[in-house]
């Protein structure tokens, strides 16, 4: 079974017979436009001191990486955001190469992961991010063969297809979202950290969440039925799995694809282009109380 396929072929079947998102193809032919003449984004990330732990940092922070809201789309406790999780992510790191050495160079083993692991799962909740629980319990489950899967990928960083399988075989927390959007997310991470998967990314789908639909909707390319962009605007709950929220990511999925496709950007290009314009619209996006995104 290929993964990526699996959601290109879930997203065309929600849309075969749409009902409450329509995707809007002289808007994508056009936007594609504007996006060659613009040309890419510039995507910044924090540094790291090395390959193998910047790998790792990745793969914790897409483990967490989802709903940072509550409530309404603009409230967002002690301003909770993914720039913030990387903020605590790398102060709960900050001292894991030290302790590695020494973990490797002894017989004493100094739980260095673990320890990095818990104090991280303690910064996000003294800081009172949403789904904490649920943060908590994805992070633990790295925690027994997290490294020996960023080793793996270090080793061999060519094709994403095998590494995903490994990635939600061991860790359930990744398999749960049929749309696979954090999965996504970790190895387009990769390629803007280091350049890797450069070739599989031509094909990879989109990370499908919240500002990227709300981008698309912003710029026309997704027309949303009357009461699911009533329900949006005033800030009604989208419930997880249904037909709304799944219409709105299969059209996002299959929108970004086609905008792949006229571009001849990446992915990671694309959803780059769209995600660091996300400031630029002060629409609402779709709520959904989710650990998928």
């Amino acid at each position: 079974m290929n993964l990526v396929n699996s959601v290109y072929e879930i997203s065309k079947k929600f849309m075969k017979n749409a009902e409450l998102v329509f995707m809007n193809d002289d808007k994508i032919q056009e936007i594609s436009t504007v996006m060659i003449k613009q040309g890419k984004s510039i995507f910044l990330l924090p540094d790291v001191e090395n390959d193998y732990k910047g790998v790792l940092l990745e793969l914790v922070a897409a483990s967490v990486n989802y709903c940072y809201w509550y409530g309404k789309f603009d409230i967002r406790p002690e301003g909770a955001s993914s720039t913030m999780m990387y903020e605590l992510l790398q102060n709960a790191f900050f001292d894991y190469e030290d302790n590695y050495k020494k973990q490797t160079a002894s017989d004493e083993y100094t739980f260095a992961f673990e320890g990095c692991i818990n104090r991280y799962i303690e910064l996000l909740a003294i800081r009172r991010f949403p789904l904490v629980e649920e943060r908590g319990r994805h992070l633990r489950q790295l925690v027994e063969l997290g490294e020996n899967f960023v080793e793996g990928i270090c080793n061999e960083h060519t094709e994403i297809e095998p590494h995903m399988i490994n990635l939600i075989s061991i860790f359930p927390g990744f398999a749960s979202d049929m749309f696979l959007k954090r999965a996504s997310l970790f190895f387009i991470q990769l390629f803007r950290r280091f350049g890797w998967f450069e070739s599989d990314l031509h094909n990879l789908h989109v990370p499908a969440d919240y500002q990227i639909p709300k981008m698309l909707h912003h710029f026309g390319c997704l027309i949303y039925e009357e009461e699911l962009d009533d329900a949006i605007d005033f800030n009604q709950l989208i419930p997880k799995h249904s037909q709304a929220e799944c219409e709105i990511r299969a059209a996002t999925v299959l929108t970004i694809k086609k905008l792949c496709e006229l571009t001849g950007w990446n992915v990671a290009e694309v959803d780059g282009y769209f995600f660091t314009k996300r400031h630029e619209s002060e629409d609402p996006f779709h709520l959904t109380i989710t650990t998928d995104y």
